[in-house]
């Protein structure tokens, strides 16, 4: 089925990443997090990538050197870029004609998995490359409409789909099962390895969205199901759905140059958001993605400028 010309700029909006359409100006900030007792502080301030243009999506290694991000050089075309924490460099690691995002190391930890959107600016495949950005193969020639994803193992994997009212999907690869776990649903959620969960935000009220967990039973017996029927984890802030887990559990999202964490939902049901940084002594008043390295020692944001992508 042809999609509208309506229907693709829905897709643009809530994507910003494709297209001949000017891509969003955004930028990467790095900091190192300091810890003392109780309080936090981000120190030494890095914008990595190019000091304009798009430069979206970061993601650390498991192995705590270094991260992946995307980044847009002269064109709407986006390559992958790998940045080693402690050289303090940048490697661009594809070379390609069309767009890569959301770049992440395989679960065997061999290869770059990555969404690619084809030359007809419609058709997203869910594609991988090595580690240098050679040698690329399609993980799954069904699915055209894949917008995010996150790994559980090499077998299993979940999907954030298209178009509208978009799709939680659970992949199962050897069975060749492909379950919708829930719709109406924003564009972050988090595999929680330690706890055998998934969160993912529900944006069925429009007014209140909300951050929920499937647990394991969840993906053993899968069906379709409205997001209110997992269990709820929080609220998020005001228009915000991005965030990231902390190693105690806690959560990390941003509003308005403010950086605020709710103190593990999972043990303390009632925590509330508290202020943490106050971003704006580095001059951010806009950011929106967020990524924090594994250890928990170094911190990026996206900001960007004008309307929020």
């Amino acid at each position: 089925m042809k999609l509208s010309y309506a229907l693709l700029l829905v897709w643009m909006c809530c994507l910003a990443e494709w297209s001949d359409a000017q891509l969003p100006q955004t930028s990467i900030y790095l900091f190192d997090v300091v810890r003392t007792g109780k309080t936090w502080t981000l120190q030494h301030p890095k914008q990595i990538g190019s000091t304009k243009g798009y430069n979206n999506q970061p993601w650390f290694t498991p192995d705590g050197n270094g991260l992946y991000y995307v980044r847009s050089l002269d064109t709407p075309n986006t390559e992958i870029f790998y940045y080693h924490l402690n050289k303090k460099k940048s490697k661009r690691i594809t070379r390609t004609k069309v767009p890569e995002y959301s770049p992440k190391w395989m679960p065997d930890m061999n290869r770059l998995s990555c969404v690619r959107v084809e030359e007809d600016k419609v058709t997203q495949h869910f594609y991988s490359y090595s580690l240098n950005g050679k040698a690329p193969g399609l993980l799954h020639p069904g699915l055209t409409s894949i917008g995010y994803y996150e790994w559980i193992s090499m077998n299993e994997w979940v999907s954030f789909e298209l178009p509208e009212p978009f799709y939680l999907v659970r992949h199962l690869n050897s069975q060749r099962r492909a379950d919708t776990l829930a719709n109406r649903v924003g564009r972050t959620f988090w595999y929680l390895r330690s706890k055998g969960v998934l969160s993912f935000v529900d944006k069925s009220d429009s007014n209140h969205w909300k951050i929920r967990v499937i647990d394991k039973s969840g993906f053993k017996n899968p069906t379709p199901a409205e997001p209110d029927n997992y269990t709820l984890l929080t609220e998020t802030l005001p228009d915000e759905e991005d965030y990231c887990f902390m190693q105690d559990g806690s959560l990390l999202m941003a509003h308005q140059g403010i950086l605020y964490k709710k103190r593990n939902p999972f043990k303390f049901k009632d925590s509330a958001w508290e202020t943490l940084v106050d971003l704006k002594q580095f001059g951010i008043t806009k950011c929106y993605r967020i990524a924090l390295s594994p250890d928990n020692t170094r911190l990026a944001l996206v900001v960007y400028t004008g309307e929020k992508p």
